[in-house]
């Protein structure tokens, strides 16, 4: 959705003019090796179990600014680079599966995929990258450790815009598949949304709201009843409630949604 700005919430531009119903990244990109100094010196990893529960529709976090979650992110990719670089490609080969040519060359797309992989992809025991980072013996504190509790609790969105105010660079709305209310802060979405459409991101913990993180993307109110419909449809097939669809089938809604709002 957009790069890496210098405050809290701000967002980038469009990812292309040609399909303005995305947006590029916030943070999420490919992996890099920074870091390789501590994670040199880190710890063997020790896994450990997922949170158990729904997240809370009003976390509250310990403090944190926008550098201290890129930089924290910047540190989870060169984990995952280092430790997990063939499930990386692995991972990536399912993702990518029925992606068109153009699609697999899409930066916005890779940085989506890669956001669902340290985030959102699971292994048999249900243990994610950012799980297995967390225990790595990173030597993180303060403001660093509260970015990453905050991204301990990412979670896919599919959110129904109700009220935006630019100023503020607020929007309100409504969790379709969790079914709850939702307040997120976005400098650049703010501006671009209006009520009525639908806005899929990855979201972490902001105080009492949530923040946009990786690349969104935004579907036009006219196409609202055929994401609707689309949805329950993946449900049918997948055999899920709609609830399970962010935790246990990111990659499937993600590519759904993207289908719905470039179709």
């Amino acid at each position: 959705m957009t790069d890496t700005p210098d405050k809290p919430d701000e967002t980038d531009e469009r990812a292309d003019d040609k399909t303005p119903s995305r947006r590029k990244r916030r943070g999420t990109g490919p992996i890099s090796t920074e870091e390789a100094r501590l994670l040199a010196t880190a710890r063997p990893v020790k896994a450990v179990a997922p949170a158990k529960g729904p997240t809370p529709a009003t976390p509250r976090f310990g403090r944190y600014e926008r550098p201290d979650f890129e930089r924290v992110e910047t540190m989870l990719a060169a984990f995952a680079n280092r430790r997990l670089g063939p499930l990386v490609n692995l991972v990536a080969k399912g993702y990518y599966g029925a992606a068109t040519d153009e699609e697999k060359q899409n930066p916005g797309i890779r940085t989506a995929f890669y956001s669902f992989f340290l985030y959102g992809y699971r292994d048999p025991k249900g243990i994610r990258p950012v799980d297995l980072f967390a225990e790595s013996g990173l030597p993180l504190e303060g403001r660093q450790r509260a970015a990453l509790d905050a991204c301990l609790q990412a979670r896919l969105v599919v959110m129904s815009i109700d009220d935006v105010h630019v100023g503020k660079h607020r929007m309100r709305g409504r969790d379709l598949l969790r079914d709850e209310p939702v307040t997120a802060f976005d400098r650049n979405a703010s501006t671009l949304i209006k009520p009525g459409e639908r806005l899929m991101c990855w979201q972490i913990p902001w105080g009492t709201s949530w923040q946009p993180i990786g690349y969104a993307v935004q579907v036009e109110q006219h196409k609202a009843i055929a994401l609707e419909r689309s949805i329950e449809t993946l449900c049918n097939g997948l055999r899920a409630v709609r609830r399970e669809l962010p935790e246990q089938h990111a990659a499937n809604l993600w590519w759904l949604v993207h289908r719905v709002a470039n179709m």
